[in-house]
C-alpha cells in the first residue's frame, strides 16, 4: 500500500500479505526509517508419541498434495477466482460461508470457525470442487506446520473404496490411514490412526460421492450421518443435482453446518485469468478470444468457458504454437457451447503429449507418445473402468479385462511346459536320473508345500494378500515380524504366540532331525513352518510414512516373488535334502541325490511365480498391448499422463482427472438438450442408477446382471404370496444353490495346472482328469443342493418383520429397529453372493442368535438372491409397512 502526500513523492509505504504461505518476502528498494518484520510461529514439534505421529502424518500428506496442485496447474499463474456462495440445496441452516476460489485463506478460516467443522461442497460437474479441496486441504496443512496452529490434519480421500454397507466409517478412515501410511510413529505399540481417529484429529475431506451408483450414495450418506457423531467434522464433495435427489429420497440427511455452491464463472474473470496465464509471445494468437469474451457473455464459448474444467482443458490445450485459440470464435464449427466442450476434450490428448523432443538435461525426460495412440490407450482404460463400474485405476485390476482372463489358463500351461523344459535340462546337468520321471513326484511336492505356505499367508492377513502392498525390506527382518504382528488378522494372543513362539518351534524341530535321522519327517515339517513364518513377515505392510504410489506397489511385488524364489523355495527344497539325508542313514543309501531338493525348488519356486500377482499383471500388460490396447510400458505411460495433468494419483491408483473427461474417453457423453448448454460443463455421464420397468418391477444397474428385472414373488413357482392392508406374508418351499464351494475349487485347479506342467507329466491322459473331474464335482455340489427343498416363510406386518428358514426363526418388532434394507449375507466371517433383507436393531434393543448377525450392526432376515433386486410386491410391503424404515 503506497501513501501519498500533497501529490508529490510517497511517503509511507506498506507491504499487506494476507492468505500466503509463503516463506521468503524480498522487497527491493530505498529503506528509509524503521522496517518492521512480523514472522508468524513455526510449528513445534509435538513431544508425545501421539502429537509425532500427527506431525508426520501432516508432512507427508503436504508434500503428496503439493505434488498433485503442481501437476493440475492449480495455482499457476494463480487460482481461479471461482465464486462460491451458500447453497440451500443441503438444508444447512447454519453460517452462510462463501467466498472465492483465489483467496482460500479466508474460506479455511471460516470452516475452522464453524460449530462442527462440517462443509459441504457442491456444484456442476467440473466446477472446481475437487481443486477447492486439494487447496483446503494445503492450506489446514501449511497453518499447522508453518504457522504452528492447533488444526485437524486434513485427509483427503476418495469415497470409492469405502463400502458403507460393510464397514463403519471410522474404521474404514483407519484402516486408509494405516495401509496408506504404515510407517507412522507407534503409539503404546500400535499404529496411531485409531486413536487419531477417535480423538477427532483428523478433518475427512471425502470426494467422488456422485460417482458411485445410486445404492451406494444412499449408503453412505445415510452411515456418515449415523457415524460420525456430535463432534466429528467432515467436507464433503458433491455435484448438486445428485446431492439434491438424495436429500428429497433419504430420511437420514447428513447435517452440516455449511454448504457452498460454485457459480459458473464470469466470462470477464476468465478473460482476465487467460491474460495473466498465456505467453506473451502468443499475445496477439489470445486477443481475439480474450475480446469476445469481454464483449459477448452469451456467446457459445463464453457458455462454454463457465467452469474451470473448460478453462483448463482451454489453456492445455491452446497454450503452444501453431493452435489458435481464435478458431473457437468460428459460429459455423461451434454454434453450441456444447460443441466447444467436446472440441476441447478432444484436443486435450493431443496437447498432454506433444511431439517435441524432451529437454536433454532431464533426469526422468517425459517419452514421446503419439497422440492417436495415446488417446486409444486412454480410451480402453476408460472403457474398462466403466465396465468394472470403478473410478480407479489400478494395475493389478488390469487381470479383469477380458483378454487376459481368457487367456489365463493357456499362459498358465504354456509357461508351465516351457519351465519343465528348462527343469529337465539343468536336473540333467546336475547328473540327476532325469526328468520327469525320476524327479516329477519332487517337482509336484514343491508345488503343493509351496501352496501350503502361500495358504498360511492368506490366512494370517486375510484376503488381502491378493492385492499388492508394499512390502518390507527383507534384509530387516525384526521390523517384517514387527510389522506381521501388528497387521495380523488373528486375534492378539495368536500373533504373539506365533510370532515369539514360533521360531523355537522351528529350532528344536530341526535339532531333533540331526538328532534322530530316524525321524525323517520332522525336517520338512521345520521347513514348511519356517517358510510359511518367512511368508507372514516378508508379506507385512512397510514401514514407510509416504503414501504407496503405483510404481512402488509394482516394485514391491517383483521384489516380492524374488525374494520368495531365492528365500522361501530353497528352504522347501532344504527340508527336502534333510529328510533325504535322513534316509541315508536310515537305509544306508550310499550318497545323497541332491537333484531331488532342485527339482523342489523349481516346483516350489514356479508356483509362487505363476500364482503371484506379479505374473498376473505381466500377463495381462503383454497380452493387451500384443493387440495395441495398451503400450508396452505402461507405467512410463501413466507417469506421463499424470505429469501432463490428465490423471490424479491417490496412494497406489490412478484416476482421471475428472469424470467427465473419463466419460468422454469411453465415448459415453452424449450431446445435452438445449437447456443444459448453458450450464457449461454439466454434460458428464450418469452412473447407473435405479429404474422402473412398465410393470412395476425394479432394477438396480450393479454389476453383469443389472439389467434383470423381478417379476412380481406372487408369480414365483413355489411361492404363496397373502397381501392384506397391514400385512404381507410369504410362504413356500424353495431351492437354493450352493456356490461357496467354487473358490477353494479353483484354487486347487490351479495348483493342479502348475503341477502337471512343470512336472512334465502333461503328456498323459490321467494328468488331466482332474481338469474335468473338480468341475464336474462342482457342479454335482450344485446339482444335490438343488434337491434338497427348504420351507421359507416371510411376514411382514405394521408392527413386526419375521422369517423362517427351515428350522431356523427370527422375529424383530419395528419398534426395535432403525432401519431395513437389502445387503449382502455375511456368513461365518465372509461375504457370499446372495442378498438378503437386513435389519438393523437400535441400541439396546434384544437380539436374535449369532447366525443372524451379519456385519456393522445389521442382522439378516431372510436370504433372497444373487441380485440386491427385490420382486415389486415385496418392495412396496416393506415401503408401506416399515414405518419409514425401508432404505431402498
Amino acid at each position: 500500500m503506497v501513501e501519498f502526500e500533497d501529490g508529490h513523492g510517497p511517503t509511507n509505504i506498506r507491504n499487506v500479505v494476507t492468505d500466503s504461505t509463503v516463506h521468503y518476502l524480498v522487497q527491493i528498494g530505498v529503506l528509509n526509517g524503521e522496517l518492521h518484520l512480523t514472522v508468524p510461529p513455526r510449528a513445534v514439534a509435538a513431544e508425545t508419541p501421539l502429537g509425532l505421529a500427527e506431525e508426520r502424518l501432516a508432512r507427508s500428506l503436504l508434500y503428496q498434495w503439493r505434488a498433485e496442485a503442481d501437476a493440475w496447474d492449480m495455482a499457476d499463474p494463480e487460482p481461479l477466482a471461482v465464486r462460491w456462495v451458500h447453497s440451500r440445496t443441503a438444508l444447512a441452516p447454519g453460517a452462510e460461508l462463501g467466498g472465492r476460489g483465489d483467496r482460500v485463506g479466508t474460506m479455511a478460516e471460516a470452516l475452522l470457525g464453524l460449530d462442527h467443522r462440517r462443509l459441504l461442497i457442491l456444484g456442476g460437474a467440473g466446477a472446481g470442487k475437487t481443486t477447492l479441496a486439494v487447496l483446503l486441504t494445503l492450506e489446514l496443512l501449511a497453518r499447522r506446520l508453518t504457522r504452528g496452529e492447533d488444526v485437524p490434519v486434513p485427509v483427503m480421500l476418495s469415497l470409492e473404496s469405502w463400502d458403507a454397507e460393510r464397514v463403519n466409517f471410522h474404521d474404514w478412515l483407519a484402516g486408509r490411514i494405516t495401509e496408506e501410511h504404515p510407517g507412522l510413529p507407534r503409539v503404546d505399540g500400535l499404529h496411531p490412526a485409531r486413536r487419531l481417529v477417535s480423538e477427532r484429529r483428523l478433518l475427512p475431506v471425502l470426494d467422488s460421492l456422485d460417482e458411485l451408483p445410486e445404492h451406494r450414495r444412499t449408503a453412505v450418506l445415510g452411515a456418515l450421518g449415523r457415524q460420525l457423531g456430535q463432534e466429528g467434522g467432515v467436507v464433503l464433495i458433491c455435484r448438486t443435482e445428485p446431492y439434491r435427489e438424495l436429500v428429497a429420497t433419504q430420511r437420514d440427511v447428513l447435517r452440516v453446518d455449511s454448504a457452498i455452491e460454485a457459480l459458473p464463472l464470469a466470462p470477464g474473470d476468465v478473460a482476465s485469468y487467460l491474460h495473466r496465464a498465456r505467453q506473451p509471445s502468443r499475445a496477439a494468437q489470445w486477443a481475439p478470444l480474450l475480446a469476445e469474451l469481454r464483449a459477448a457473455p452469451d456467446s457459445p464459448v463464453s457458455r462454454a468457458l463457465s467452469t474451470p474444467l473448460m478453462v483448463w482443458l482451454l489453456r492445455r490445450g491452446y497454450e503452444r504454437a501453431p493452435a489458435d485459440p481464435g478458431e473457437l470464435l468460428d459460429r459455423g464449427r461451434f454454434a453450441t457451447a456444447w460443441q466447444v466442450e467436446q472440441h476441447l476434450l478432444d484436443r486435450i490428448v493431443p496437447a498432454s503429449f506433444p511431439p517435441l523432443p524432451p529437454a536433454p538435461d532431464r533426469l526422468h525426460p517425459p517419452r514421446r507418445w503419439e497422440p492417436d495412440r495415446a488417446r486409444a490407450w486412454l480410451s480402453f482404460l476408460a472403457r474398462l473402468m466403466n465396465r468394472q463400474e470403478t473410478a480407479e485405476l489400478a494395475w493389478w485390476r488390469l487381470f479383469g479385462a477380458p483378454l487376459p482372463r481368457a487367456l489365463a489358463a493357456p499362459a498358465l500351461i504354456v509357461v508351465g511346459i516351457a519351465l519343465s523344459v528348462l527343469i529337465d535340462l539343468g536336473l540333467g546337468a546336475v547328473g540327476g536320473s532325469g526328468h520327469p520321471f525320476g524327479f516329477g513326484t519332487a517337482v509336484g511336492l514343491g508345488v503343493a508345500l509351496a501352496g501350503l505356505v502361500r495358504t498360511a499367508g492368506q490366512g494370517w492377513f486375510g484376503d488381502e494378500t491378493s492385492t499388492p502392498r508394499r512390502r518390507v525390506n527383507p534384509l530387516r527382518f525384526a521390523g517384517a515380524l514387527r510389522s506381521a504382528g501388528r497387521n495380523g488378522r488373528l486375534g492378539r494372543a495368536w500373533r504373539l504366540t506365533v510370532v515369539i513362539g514360533g521360531p523355537p518351534v522351528i529350532l528344536a524341530l530341526v535339532v531333533l532331525q540331526l538328532l534322530a535321522p530316524s525321524e525323517e519327517g520332522l525336517a520338512l515339517v521345520a521347513a514348511v513352518l519356517l517358510s510359511a513364518y518367512l511368508m507372514v513377515a516378508l508379506a507385512a505392510p512397510s514401514d514407510t510414512v509416504d503414501a504407496a504410489t503405483p510404481d512402488a506397489l509394482l516394485r514391491s511385488e517383483r521384489t516380492s516373488v524374488l525374494v520368495t524364489l531365492l528365500v522361501l523355495a530353497p528352504l522347501l527344497a532344504a527340508g527336502i535334502g534333510l529328510m533325504d539325508w535322513s534316509r541315508t542313514h536310515l537305509y544306508r543309501y550310499s550318497q545323497v541325490d541332491w537333484s531331488y531338493p532342485l527339482a523342489t525348488w523349481c516346483g516350489a519356486g514356479a508356483t509362487f511365480l505363476l500364482l503371484s500377482p506379479w505374473s498376473r499383471w505381466l500377463l495381462a500388460r503383454c497380452s493387451l498391448a500384443l493387440v495395441g490396447r495398451l503400450p508396452w510400458p505402461l507405467m512410463t505411460f501413466l507417469r506421463d499422463a499424470h505429469r501432463a495433468g490428465l490423471l490424479q494419483r491417490t496412494a497406489g491408483t490412478y484416476r482421471f482427472r475428472n469424470l467427465r473427461l473419463q466419460q468422454h474417453l469411453a465415448a459415453k457423453a452424449g450431446p445435452r438438450s438445449g437447456g443444459q448448454e448453458g450450464q457449461g460443463g454439466s454434460g458428464a455421464a450418469e452412473v447407473p442408477a435405479p429404474r422402473a420397468t412398465p410393470d412395476g418391477a425394479t432394477t438396480v444397474a450393479t454389476g453383469p446382471l443389472a439389467d434383470l428385472t423381478l417379476p412380481p414373488a406372487s408369480t414365483w413357482r413355489g411361492l404363496t404370496v397373502r397381501r392384506d392392508p397391514d400385512s404381507y406374508l410369504l410362504t413356500g418351499r424353495v431351492r437354493a444353490v450352493m456356490l461357496a464351494h467354487w473358490g477353494p475349487l479353483g484354487a486347487l485347479l490351479g495348483l493342479h495346472l502348475v503341477r502337471i506342467t512343470v512336472s512334465g507329466t502333461w503328456d498323459r491322459l490321467d494328468s488331466w482328469k482332474p481338469i474335468v473331474g473338480v468341475p464336474a464335482l462342482g457342479l454335482l455340489v450344485m446339482l444335490i443342493s438343488l434337491l434338497r427343498r427348504r420351507h421359507i416363510e416371510l411376514h411382514i406386518t405394521d408392527t413386526f418383520i419375521a422369517a423362517r428358514t427351515g428350522r431356523h426363526r427370527c422375529r424383530y418388532e419395528w419398534r426395535d429397529v432403525d432401519e431395513v434394507a437389502v445387503r449382502r449375507v455375511h456368513l461365518r466371517g465372509r461375504d457370499t453372493p446372495v442378498h438378503g433383507i437386513h435389519v438393523r436393531p437400535r441400541t439396546g434393543a434384544p437380539l436374535p442368535p449369532a447366525r443372524w448377525r451379519g456385519r456393522d450392526g445389521w442382522y439378516l432376515v431372510q436370504p433372497m438372491n444373487v441380485v440386491r433386486t427385490l420382486p415389486p410386491d415385496l418392495t412396496e410391503a416393506l415401503a408401506e409397512l416399515s414405518g419409514g424404515r425401508w432404505r431402498p
